[in-house]
């Protein structure tokens, strides 16, 4: 295992970076180089004091420090930060991104986040940061010797270096003649040629999107900025000193949204079968089990025997994905690791997220469509891990929009061999989990009459219930089994058509989300019939009010419905983050994955089915609702993903 070495020279760079500038966010790189099985830190390069979100002048300031490094034949080998509140010792997504980025180069790579609270007080102050194997998460080091402490694999050059530090800053006030990268720019010729070089596009106009559950912003007249690598750079008000700043600057062309248009975020679908969109919307009459046995392994197995129909359904389906304003969505597929691939391929060229999730089930209705043995299926998991990854390796980090996924279909399919397996592999791989959880009563039934237990204990114990899973449908959970959902930081994947369809029992949505359980939402093709998301929202509404009528003719005085707005958020926001997403929302270092939705063309009229009878000037909540309610594909006019342009629809203009 490699470890790390900090120099004297390196750790005063830091702790001095921070002493000046205690109550603001800094980072910067650190520079080294490996020794046999040591990365040996040598000095830093201290970058931002302020931005530290605006991507811009971070790109151009790693330009420069790797610049640097290789000419004094070094290395970026790290990052570092704080953050604004002494306690916050979380790693940033801007600076998760900043280590990956670096991490692409230097495969060791270490971030440290500086713990305000210990700083100054004869601690090192340092807690490391590592990636988690073949993924771009960081998280905390744990070990059983705490960082700089004998034992551990992160070493001080010079032990007293926190003491010498705290002496320098007392007595000599060393730290207030620290510059950062930051400080050079007020240089206006400088700060305007890194602006310059790093926007790709400008937009202004109006923006909506919902950041937390229940808050539906409207910014009306903003700027918002992307980068090269298709990350929100900025956004502001056009009238603010910032914005009027970027704008005199750039040179790229501003698209402007016209007043009756507005950005959101694209939708999130956190549960679709791929392949039975061959047979959407049809053989809904029949319950669960027998529809499985009858439509959905038959199509399933069709598409793994032949892969031009694999294709072509694939494709298909991500260019009505791309139409519908869906930019992410959590896949299942097949058993077949070739036509998975078809699948991932699809989405890729398409410009869809997706997470693609081969099944595993080695317990099957149907004899001709089951894997062999669990071991076989375990196997096949692994090998269309690493075909997925290899699939998208030759693109850009930033690039690669489709990711693997564990995916057991559901308790009845696989042994506790089977589970057992992927748990580890998950586990190993560093890959998200996906099944079904309590979906209907007679699966619920079987579970317990064939396992002796509850199907949420069937996958914790197996390791199969954790902060990367999402669980479908979830209908048959109490309460006591929500809150083991939170507690695991497990998502629900929410699908109100399919389980109109196929559960005796609605999703206890609100009870849900009240305890802290990530939710999204889902289609559930073929379960549901409608690839668009926002049926689904409107679905989830509708049986919310249902749920709370029945609850005020019982008279308990807590309500379960929920409104368009927190709809909203489940398909944009709370989609995203179930899925460990960055989308979703409009802020800096976010991947730039929005549509644009036309209301009116001019002042009273409509686009597609909205109607207007007096003139309309902006956008205003009530004709957002009105838009939820009874708008469909004919609004949307435009859709990116991470920057990319997708469609072919006319769009908003450019200056």
């Amino acid at each position: 295992m490699v470890s790390y070495s900090l120099s004297e020279n390196a750790y005063l760079k830091i702790f001095f970076h921070a002493a000046k500038h205690p109550h603001l966010p800094v980072n910067g790189v650190l520079l080294g180089r490996r020794a046999s099985d040591v990365v040996v830190i040598e000095d830093v390069i201290p970058l931002l004091h302020h931005w530290t979100s605006l991507s811009p002048m971070m790109e151009i300031g790693l330009d420069l420090a790797k610049g640097y490094a290789e000419a004094q034949e070094m290395a970026l080998v790290g990052y570092y930060q704080a953050s604004e509140r002494l306690d916050d010792t979380a790693l940033a997504p801007v600076g998760e991104r900043v280590a990956q980025k670096i991490r692409d180069q230097f495969n060791d790579a270490v971030a440290f986040v500086i713990d305000g609270d210990k700083l100054g007080t004869g601690d090192p102050a340092l807690l490391p940061y590592l990636p988690q194997p073949s993924t771009s998460f960081w998280r905390p080091c744990i070990a059983p010797s705490p960082a700089f402490t004998t034992g551990s694999i992160f070493l001080l050059d010079k032990a007293d270096s926190p003491m010498r530090a705290i002496s320098l800053v007392r007595d000599h006030n060393l730290h207030e003649k620290f510059g950062d990268f930051d400080d050079h720019l007020e240089d206006s010729q400088t700060s305007s040629l890194l602006t310059t070089m790093t926007i790709a596009t400008a937009f202004k106009g109006t923006l909506v999107h919902c950041p937390t559950l229940g808050q539906l912003e409207v910014l009306e007249d903003h700027i918002l900025l992307v980068d090269h690598q298709g990350f929100i750079s900025y956004v502001g008000p056009a009238g603010s000193e910032a914005s009027k700043e970027f704008l005199a600057r750039i040179n790229t062309p501003i698209t402007t949204i016209p007043s009756g248009s507005f950005l959101l975020p694209t939708f999130c679908d956190l549960h679709l079968h791929a392949p039975q969109f061959l047979f959407q919307g049809t053989g809904l009459h029949l319950p669960l089990m027998q529809w499985l046995d009858e439509y959905a392994f038959k199509s399933e197995e069709s598409l793994d025997n032949r892969p031009e129909l694999a294709k072509a359904v694939y494709v298909r389906l991500a260019e009505r994905l791309r139409d519908a304003g869906t930019g992410a969505v959590l896949l299942f597929g097949t058993i077949n690791t070739t036509a998975n691939l078809i699948l991932a391929e699809a989405m890729q060229t398409i410009g869809i997220r997706a997470l693609v999730g081969k099944l595993s089930m080695d317990i099957s209705s149907r004899p001709s469509y089951v894997e062999s043995s669990a071991l076989s299926s375990i196997h096949s998991a692994e090998e269309f891990i690493d075909g997925c990854r290899d699939l998208v390796s030759s693109y850009e980090p930033h690039r690669r929009l489709v990711e693997p996924v564990i995916t057991p279909r559901f308790v009845p399919t696989c042994s506790d061999e089977l589970l057992r397996g992927l748990g580890k592999l998950a586990c190993d791989k560093g890959v998200r989990i996906q099944s079904h959880l309590a979906e209907a009563h007679e699966v619920v039934q079987w579970v317990l009459s064939e396992r002796h237990k509850d199907d949420i204990d069937v996958f914790d114990n197996f390791d199969l219930l954790t902060e990367k899973t999402v669980q479908a449908h979830c209908t048959f959970l109490d309460t006591d089994m929500l809150s083991r959902m939170a507690g695991s930081c497990s998502a629900v994947a929410h699908c109100p058509l399919s389980n109109s369809y196929f559960s005796e029992k609605p999703f206890p949505l609100r009870e849900a989300l009240d305890l802290g359980v990530p939710v999204g939402l889902g289609t559930d093709i073929a379960g549901g019939y409608s690839i668009d998301i926002m049926n689904s929202m409107r679905q989830a509404v509708a049986i919310s009010r249902i749920r709370d009528g029945t609850r005020k003719l019982s008279g308990d005085g807590r309500s379960l419905a929920i409104d368009w707005k927190d709809a909203l958020y489940l398909a944009t926001r709370g989609g995203a983050t179930a899925l460990g997403l960055s989308c979703g929302v409009f802020q800096a270092d976010a991947p730039f994955d929005a549509q644009c939705i036309e209301l009116y063309k001019e002042s009273d009229k409509g686009v597609g089915a909205l109607d207007f009878f007096e003139p309309q000037s902006g956008i205003t909540l009530g004709v957002l609702e009105k838009w939820w309610c009874i708008g469909d594909e004919r609004n949307r006019r435009g859709i990116w993903i991470q920057g990319q342009r997708l469609d072919v629809k006319n769009g908003p203009e450019r200056a």
